[in-house]
């Protein structure tokens, strides 16, 4: 119904069926990792799941990927220090953000290398710093722990330098081979893991250094070049990217590296980038709420400011260094407080004009005491005026004019104001005048100003005089910029490989890097090949019933099957339903049309189907929330039944009719489901497959089963895989965050399966404070409320859990365990005390729990060894596994490709095993995984997640949706970069309820 925008494209993501999510929500601790700074949570003690065999079912095949072996000194240690760095003069602060920023930080890291005068260290902005050897202090030349040094760092546009104080502090010395050893022993997983994650973390800041001070832009884990860039729009281009990450595996340590893209700012005027983003309108109309608009986009944007006058022929003259751009400027006080500054609107003062007034000021405070004022008598101005250089014009200005501009101000206590007196002797310069008396250019009087530097001391440009600097990022993507990247980036998997290969000799250029060089650390340069990787069998899948014996699917190829005829379960009719046209351009005829393509799909599947009730709100005057009421008023009307579905026909540009404003009237106010379909869909090729996703949803929504999962259960025994014959309850959790800036909360959900077929889920949610991952308030009351419907649904509690969770680093591992874990043992704890489990003899109840992270956003790619092994579009057919070479040797962990991959290079998902009370083996926690893959409601393919997780993402985006009325940045146009100002509120959202019709149904879907 509606795809998250899209804010960077890694190369061949598109394959995901969906599953993209914005970078905004990119799991922060991860990238903190890949860039080799520490996480720093809460420990437990509470110890992880042990692989005890490899899994063996399945076809075996032969796979390469892209993680490269690594060879370490095991003598070498590694020394990782602390790094607070401080402006001299500036005040203390507690707070990062506060301090210097991370250019400056990357500066100051760099002078210090010099002033230690040692071999080549490693550093990021963090700042953390990692040698091979101990420091030593410049000064004494003694081995140290902690020092403090003073370090210069020229300042940008100006000769002067700035002094900064840093402290340096040794936190960590880890033997590489002591570490390596630690870890392939049992029973030392706690200490161990630790040691092993700060050695990890000390040889990606090793990485990070050299591509962090080399590429064009560096973000997080990426790192940017503008080699083969494209241009994707008017005013981005797209850069390739690369992003690397060490890891301890069966072949001890690899690197992982993978390749990507992003969208940046071309290097052009920033008239042009404004007229090109469409902004022409409002910078010609000078209209106060769209130059405000224009305004947040600008803010944070860096600019070269340049000057025409000092071009040479074909030339654009010079250039400052560039400078941070904070809006559009604005009137703040007078008849015009509020409307925009024009380049008529714009004095300033010549250079012999900010003498004196400089003059005026040091005079008006050394007769002051030495504090500073803005009063200033007579005397004192003769006095500053005395004082100036000879060939300043304002040093022979006559005392007796003086003294008439002096008493025109009406001095209060024999004193003005500096600024009134100096408007009088010298006055301020007008911008157009000036560079039309002085350079013979001509400005538009009427164009808008944008300004830089501080509110006390501002600086004013002419647009078309602003440049937009190299290597800045776009943080939001267009849909032609994101069909450009996806155009652009969806490689197949031979050419990805070569991609890869090419962007790790020439690009990343490790081997050639002094300071890997320093830690002695080679790398292989060819790609490790897995020799055991394996392709495991689809499930069989049931579509319907006739004459007592099941259907099964025809699998045109792992993981895409054919489904004709009915659906196993249809819901009974389809007997109270509307059509709600919003798009001015949806005429009659196609709503005929979309009636009788749905009559056709109904029918072959099975569904009784009753005309529906019709209604075009084009172009109604009415709220939104009126015209949907009158709406579910009239379907009822028409068939004295409650509605159960109304189908929404939306336009691309239709504006007033929210996406979001639908599902919050509907789900929250009026418990009427909604599928909401693009009418663009409707007017191509594309009509059949439309009106079939608007099939698929709706049985869903309304309760019917589109397949079952033959192995997921069976009418005798409950069984999840064979041999399991224990009730069996799969939960799915996830946590959805806003994008950075956006005052909406982040969203906790949890679906759970209700039934032993695979595919009926209800959920729980709860928004919250932003950015809150793990450790969420209320989540065993929400785990208890799923425990007692699935009680009620399969007639007594589970006896056995899964839990699937999403969004987890592994740094957060251990807090996991000792919160999420734990709650779902007080849950247990807690049930089996109440009347109802009394009675029902399970006062003693305990499931079984098995507790599974994925990790979708990661780096992993494989590619076919043997084209014999790949399907149609160059990968692996779906159910790939790999549990060898690359994953850890002692973790319970395995890599799982579940999906047939529409275009470029599929993306496997990481599966971590934590907790396994069950004892279940490799084979069996696979064979559950993948078989989870196959019971998502709105297609006949398996997808690329396990279903309760991507459900649990649904739900997240979906209840996000019913805050954007109150959240209005969340409505502002697609590309507009939004002001970080209404963001970081840590106060919790106002609750927003489902009706309670919605509640017992896959709403979400």
């Amino acid at each position: 119904e509606r795809t998250p925008p899209i804010t960077e494209v890694d190369i061949g993501m598109a394959d995901d069926q969906g599953l993209k999510r914005p970078r905004a929500e990119e799991d922060q601790s991860e990238q903190k990792r890949a860039r080799g700074e520490e996480d720093t949570e809460t420990k437990a003690e509470m110890p992880f799941a042990i692989r005890k065999a490899r899994g063996g079912n399945g076809k075996h095949v032969k796979a390469l990927t892209n993680f490269y072996r690594l060879r370490m000194d095991h003598n070498v240690n590694v020394f990782q220090y602390e790094v607070i760095i401080k402006e001299q003069g500036a005040t203390e602060f507690e707070d990062d953000k506060l301090g210097p920023s991370k250019g400056v930080k990357l500066d100051v890291m760099k002078a210090l290398e010099k002033k230690l005068g040692s071999t080549p260290l490693a550093f990021n902005a963090a700042p953390t710093l990692v040698s091979p050897y101990k420091l030593k202090d410049p000064e004494s030349g003694n081995e140290v722990e902690e020092m403090s040094l003073v370090v210069d760092v020229p300042k940008p546009n100006e000769k002067r330098k700035r002094n900064f104080e840093v402290k340096l502090r040794l936190t960590k010395v880890d033997n590489v081979g002591e570490v390596l050893e630690e870890c392939q022993k049992s029973g030392s997983e706690g200490a161990a893991m630790n040691n092993l994650f700060h050695l990890l973390t000390s040889l990606n800041v090793v990485f990070h250094c050299g591509p962090l001070l080399r590429m064009i832009a560096s973000r997080g884990p990426w790192h940017y070049t503008r080699t083969d860039k494209v241009s994707i729009s008017k005013v981005s281009d797209l850069y390739r990217a690369f992003t690397q990450n060490v890891k301890f595996s069966d072949l001890g340590l690899v690197l992982n590296f993978n390749s990507g893209a992003g969208a940046f700012y071309k290097e052009e005027p920033l008239g042009v980038l404004l007229r090109g983003l469409g902004h022409s309108q409002a910078l010609a109309s000078g209209d106060r709420n769209l130059l405000q608009r224009v305004s947040k986009l600008l803010g944070g944007l860096k600019l070269k400011v340049y000057f025409p006058h000092t071009a040479k022929e074909g030339g654009k003259g010079k250039t400052r260094l560039p400078e941070t751009v904070k809006g559009i400027a604005f009137h703040e006080k007078g008849e015009r407080v509020g409307q925009p500054k024009t380049a008529g609107d714009v004095t300033f003062l010549k250079r012999d004009g900010e003498i004196l007034q400089k003059k005026l000021r040091y005079v008006a405070k050394n007769n002051n005491g030495g504090e500073r004022t803005e009063d200033i008598s007579f005397e004192a101005v003769m006095q500053s005026l005395a004082e100036l250089n000879d060939k300043n014009p304002y040093k022979t200005c006559p005392a007796e004019k003086v003294q008439q501009w002096f008493e025109s101000l009406n001095p209060k206590d024999g004193k003005v104001q500096i600024d009134d007196i100096l408007d009088k002797i010298c006055p301020p310069t007008r911008m157009t005048k000036y560079f039309q008396e002085t350079y013979g250019i001509e400005l538009r009087s009427d164009v808008p100003i944008i300004w830089t530097g501080t509110t006390k001391k501002p600086s004013f440009h002419y647009l078309d005089h602003a440049m937009v600097a190299a290597g800045q990022r776009k943080n939001k993507a267009d849909p032609d910029e994101t069909q450009g990247m996806i155009r652009n980036t969806s490689e197949k998997p031979k050419p990805r490989k070569d991609l890869i290969d090419r962007m790790f000799q020439n690009e990343a250029k490790f081997r050639d890097d002094p300071v890997v060089k320093s830690f002695k650390l080679e790398i292989h340069p060819q790609m490790i090949t897995i020799e055991n990787a394996r392709i495991l069998d689809p499930p069989r899948i049931e579509t319907e019933i006739k004459n007592n014996h099941p259907c099964y699917a025809q699998f045109r190829q792992p993981g895409e099957w054919d489904h004709r005829g009915s659906f196993f379960q249809p819901i009974e009719g389809l007997k109270s339903w509307g059509i709600l046209v919003t798009d001015r351009s949806f005429t009659e005829g196609m709503v005929t049309q979309f009636q009788t393509l749905m009559r056709q799909m109904c029918q072959e599947k099975g569904i009784d189907l009753r005309p529906p009730c019709v209604a075009n709100i084009a172009n109604s005057r009415n709220s939104l929330e009126e015209d949907l009421t009158g709406f579910g008023r009239m379907i009822f009307e028409n068939s004295n039944l409650p509605p159960q579905i109304i189908v929404v026909f939306k336009g691309p540009d239709n504006a007033q009719v929210a996406y979001s404003e639908i599902k919050r009237v509907c789900d929250c106010e009026l418990g009427i489901p909604t599928t909401c379909c693009n009418s663009k869909k409707l007017r191509g090729n594309f009509q059949l497959a439309a009106v079939k996703g608007v099939v698929l949803k709706i049985n869903a929504k309304l309760g019917g089963y589109t397949v079952r999962n033959s192995e997921m259960g069976h009418s005798v025994n409950w069984r999840v895989i064979l041999p399991w014959k224990v009730k069996t309850m799969v939960f799915g959790i996830d946590v959805s965050h806003p994008a950075p800036g956006s005052r909406q909360p982040s969203v906790f959900a949890i679906t759970a399966l209700m039934d032993r077929w695979g595919h009926r889920y209800l959920s729980r949610y709860k928004a919250q404070s932003r950015r809150v991952e793990v450790g969420i308030p209320d989540m065993e009351d929400m785990i208890a409320g799923l425990i007692e419907d699935f009680s009620q649904s399969c007639m007594g509690p589970p006896d056995a859990i899964v839990v699937y969770r999403d969004g987890v680093s592994e740094s957060q591992f251990d807090q996991v365990l000792a919160t999420e874990v734990r709650a779902f043992q007080n849950v247990a704890r807690n049930l089996s005390q109440t009347a109802q489990f009394q009675q029902n003899g399970k006062g003693n109840w305990m499931p079984t729990i098995t507790y599974i992270i994925s990790q979708k956003r990661n780096s992993t790619r494989f590619f076919p060894a043997n084209p014999n092994d790949a399907s149609k579009n160059g990968n692996f057919p779906a159910g790939l596994v790999v549990d060898t070479d690359i994953v850890n040797p002692r973790m319970f962990d395995f890599h799982l490709l579940s999906h047939s991959g529409l275009q470029g290079t599929s993306r496997p998902v990481y599966y971590h095993v934590l907790w396994n009370e069950g004892n279940y083996s490799p084979d069996e926690i696979q064979a559950l995984t993948y078989g989870l893959c196959y019971g998502y409601s709105r297609c006949t393919k398996s997808i690329g997640c396990v279903t309760p997780i991507y459900y649990a993402d649904k739900v997240a985006e979906r209840v996000r949706l019913y805050y954007a009325q109150d959240c209005d940045d969340f409505m502002s146009d697609t590309g507009t970069m939004q002001s970080n100002m209404s963001g970081g509120s840590d106060r919790q959202p106002e609750a927003k309820f489902i009706h309670p019709n919605m509640r017992q149904t896959m709403f979400f879907i």
